[in-house]
């Protein structure tokens, strides 16, 4: 089956059609609804709501965003936050040293386990509040 995918700003369309082995089964559209993007306006209004709430509620979070621009998840207001507003996060590319310091540490904890079980494990700890609470309040060295 041959998949062509077409999207716009507001939706995405899926477009299958039968190869040419099988009999012909015309076109099958199926239209995913894209959520609006983020704007500064839904930006200032997460960051209000999150530093109201703190960063444990975002169920709150997410009742309270502005009904016309499309209800966000309690997920989708958090990943916002944590990876793209939270004042903790800067956004420079990684240095030289920077990954230096990465193989350094990946090192220390090669301790048998594989890479899958340690990804899984710190992507557990970044959805624990408390965890990233202390990790961020340490001094960042930039």
């Amino acid at each position: 089956m041959d998949m062509e995918l077409s999207s716009s700003s507001s939706a995405a369309s899926v477009f299958a059609s039968s190869s040419a082995t099988s009999p012909p089964l015309g076109r099958c559209v199926v239209r995913i609804r894209l959520p609006p993007a983020w704007t500064p306006e839904l930006d200032a209004v997460l960051e209000r709501l999150a530093m109201e709430h703190g960063s444990r509620h975002w169920r709150r979070v997410a009742a309270q965003m502005p009904r016309h621009s499309s209800r966000r998840s309690p997920a989708q207001c958090r990943d916002r936050w944590r990876d793209h507003l939270a004042r903790d996060v800067f956004h420079r590319p990684f240095t030289a040293d920077d990954d230096a310091e990465l193989a350094r540490l990946c090192l220390r904890l090669d301790d048998g386990r594989s890479s899958r079980a340690v990804k899984r494990r710190w992507r557990e700890l970044r959805k624990s509040d408390a965890f990233l609470g202390k990790l961020w309040r340490r001094p960042l060295s930039h």
